[in-house]
């Protein structure tokens, strides 16, 4: 499974992650918190090899992911970016059959057996009603559900998502992540999700991991011993003193104590 091992990475200068490191577990998802700069689409990145690492190493099952040919390395990880390209024309499933090129080959395209099998990904995310409809057609969710069949398709041993369900309301945050926790249980994919919101790292990660001044603040499994006194301690060293962690009927409740009123002035 996917090992990161002392990464440090900078950007302009500056120092973004400074020896990082942990391990994704098979049939799992690893949600990773953080302010906003604090280094997750970085870390992404990094991983995958888009940017260049100025110490450590990344592993995927027992072998160096620098060593390893483009093809190899897409069927060890595949990516779900943040922001999309919304001008794709052709119709989901043909999109979606794209990850099959991962072990397809360089000169060879999808025909009609990945293309039957797009479909029927497309059918267990619950969106077989994608089918036949263009990309460029969809709706900011249609197409992160598109790209998470994509990744699906290209059937890698580990999933790497980056904020995927920001901007999405209420209802579709939970069914895009009750979907992909079914896929990777199912998969026994290892799973690494930047998410902005505590309450759904909470509901749908197995194991918690904050990012803090380009460090690891927190890495906690569920099955930890005070795994919720540990992950509310973090909550509250990233966001403040006048944060306020609950947790309830299985939930995490975020909350913030409000400053009290300003005090009169008296006249005169």
């Amino acid at each position: 499974m996917l090992k990161v091992d002392h990464l440090t990475v900078r950007r302009g200068g500056r120092l973004v992650l400074d020896g990082v490191g942990f391990a994704l577990c098979p049939g799992e998802v690893t949600a990773v918190l953080g302010l906003n700069g604090a280094g997750k689409t970085t870390l992404l990145k990094a991983v995958l090899g888009f940017l260049p690492r100025e110490a450590g190493k990344v592993t995927a099952g027992g072998r160096d992911l620098d060593r390893l040919s483009p093809a190899d390395r897409a069927r060890k990880l595949a990516y779900v970016p943040q922001l999309y390209d919304g001008g794709f024309r052709y119709p989901a499933e043909e999109f979606v059959s794209m990850g099959a090129t991962a072990y397809l080959g360089a000169f060879s395209r999808p025909g009609r057996a990945e293309l039957r099998r797009a479909g029927e990904i497309l059918e267990e995310l619950g969106c077989g009603h994608l089918i036949g409809r263009p990309m460029d057609r969809l709706s900011g969710g249609e197409q992160r559900m598109a790209y998470l069949a994509r990744a699906v398709m290209q059937d890698a041993d580990c999933l790497l998502l980056d904020e995927p369900v920001s901007s999405l309301d209420f209802s579709r945050q939970h069914l895009f992540l009750e979907r992909l926790r079914r896929y990777v249980e199912r998969r026994r994919a290892g799973c690494l999700a930047t998410i902005h919101a505590p309450e759904l790292a909470y509901a749908y990660g197995d194991r918690v991991l904050i990012l803090h001044g380009g460090r690891v603040l927190l890495d906690a499994a569920r099955t930890d011993p005070d795994y919720e006194g540990r992950l509310a301690a973090g909550l509250e060293a990233i966001y403040g003193p006048r944060t306020r962690v609950r947790f309830r009927d299985g939930a995490l409740a975020l909350g913030w104590e409000r400053a009290g009123p300003a005090p009169r002035r008296r006249p005169g």
